[in-house]
């Protein structure tokens, strides 16, 4: 399938989202944007933020409310009187929660009672959560409902954003993957292709494919170990004969590790055995190079080395018997 198919099936399915799906994410963004605006102390723009919110009020939401109060009276204090009526409104509508020394502090700046006995509620719950000293006749058993201490839970809420992209399903769910282990393989090997449209390229080939290992003089085991495992980057060959021709390899930062480079060694000396031209292309910026760059480094660099010239026979593909 396509990746323009998958992309209308994305903007399908997202289309047709129950309300409650979107409700959510929405209100994930606000309490994000929120948080944000928490973060650089724009407390105009914060409080503006939070009356205007049109989501159901929740513990969470409203400790990041009381958050902004904190952060506000430690900023600004009693600069603001008008910002201070607002969160003194939003306390007593109960679509905040703050420390009972903050609002002590709000209440004794903005001289209101109301403030101040909210301050002493919260006092006596917060009071409350730490348990009662355990009083009476030796046995009497305490009221459960008037000894048990309130739990204070804090919820951890993790917010994750997605965006578009243009993966498929059945890349996610299915056990085949793609020839290319990169995206400059993709690109190089479609440049290949069109700088040698008469030859086949061959991405990711093994090399004991192109090299007969047990005709190569003193190889040692790791060598020899290493080429039966060993794939190159691309391969062009001629397509009635495949016949090899060239052999390419895209070097990275990757190859410059002192483990890789005695692998690029064995690699080199086995190559070097067949006689046929080797190429190690790095790009600076490997993921920015497009066909057009390397369609120009090929024919600048490449293919003066290469010998496209006609093939006196067929290499031998089978063992049949002859007459003695």
């Amino acid at each position: 399938m396509s990746d323009n198919w998958a992309l209308k099936t994305y903007h399908w399915t997202l289309y047709f989202q129950d309300d409650e799906t979107v409700d959510e994410s929405q209100n994930a963004l606000n309490v994000q944007h929120l948080q944000q605006l928490l973060a650089r102390r724009d407390h105009e723009q914060f409080l503006a933020a939070y009356e205007d919110a049109s989501w159901p009020l929740d513990d969470f939401r409203r400790a990041l409310g009381g958050e902004g109060l904190c952060l506000f009276m430690e900023d600004v204090g009693g600069q603001r009187k008008d910002w201070s009526t607002r969160y003194a409104n939003l306390l007593l509508d109960s679509a905040i929660e703050a420390p009972p020394g903050v609002i002590f502090h709000l209440a004794t700046l903005l001289d209101s009672t109301a403030l101040l006995e909210l301050a002493k509620l919260e006092d006596r719950k917060r009071n409350r959560t730490s348990g009662y000293r355990s009083g009476g006749q030796k046995g009497e058993q305490p009221s459960g409902k008037a000894r048990q201490a309130i739990l204070q839970v804090k919820r951890v809420v993790q917010i994750m954003q997605m965006f578009l992209g243009d993966g498929q399903f059945s890349d996610a769910t299915g056990i085949c993957r793609s020839v290319f282990r990169s995206p400059q393989e993709r690109t190089f090997l479609r440049a290949l292709s069109l700088r040698f449209p008469g030859l086949l390229a061959l991405p990711n080939y093994p090399l004991d494919q192109i090299v007969a290992l047990d005709r190569v003089g003193a190889i040692d085991a790791e060598t020899l170990r290493y080429g039966r495992n060993c794939r190159l980057d691309a391969v062009l060959i001629v397509p009635d004969e495949g016949d090899p021709v060239a052999v390419f390899e895209l070097d990275s930062r990757y190859h410059d590790l002192p483990e890789n480079a005695g692998r690029d060694a064995m690699k080199n000396s086995l190559i070097a055995a067949t006689g046929l031209p080797f190429f190690r292309l790095r790009a600076e910026s490997p993921e920015s190079m497009s066909v057009d760059e390397w369609y120009a480094l090929l024919s600048d660099q490449v293919l003066p080395h290469i010998d496209l010239g006609s093939r006196i026979r067929c290499r031998q593909a089978a063992y049949s018997l002859i007459p003695c």
